[in-house]
């Protein structure tokens, strides 16, 4: 896949991801309110620094494993586009996600999307012919 497509897939992992936290948290942190209005609030009120976190690094995660493993060598689809890095990458974010629904730290934030980043580079490109290794 091309660069562009990692970039646009990694938006939408992080916005995915993001959704999911907030949905999670909702509904074991914050007393249910049943308004459309009060849910349509908290889900569009994402903090603007918050907002540059997951874009950046979302995308640094998308395109670092062609960067590791450049596409046009033979080393192409090794360590970077494995699919047991695939697996502890999903399980990292897991438990990064649920660090993020007790402690919402940035550092924390910068790894939930940057692993989504990774994740999505690697979902997207098990999508191709070659696979994932």
């Amino acid at each position: 896949m091309k660069k562009k497509a990692h970039m646009i897939g990694a938006v939408i992992f992080a916005v995915s991801g993001y959704y999911i936290w907030h949905f999670l948290h909702r509904a074991f942190f914050i007393p249910p309110d049943p308004s459309l209005r009060a849910t349509l609030t908290s889900i569009l009120s994402m903090e603007v620094l918050l907002f540059f976190i997951m874009i950046l690094f979302s995308m640094i995660g998308g395109t670092l494993p062609d960067i590791l493993d450049p596409p046009f060598t033979r080393r192409h689809r090794y360590l970077a586009h494995s699919k047991a890095l695939l697996f502890l990458f999903t399980l990292a974010w897991s438990i990064t996600l649920y660090f993020l629904l007790v402690d919402r730290s940035t550092v924390t934030w910068i790894i939930y999307f940057f692993l989504l980043g990774y994740i999505s580079h690697l979902v997207l490109d098990s999508l191709t012919p070659a696979g994932l290794r």
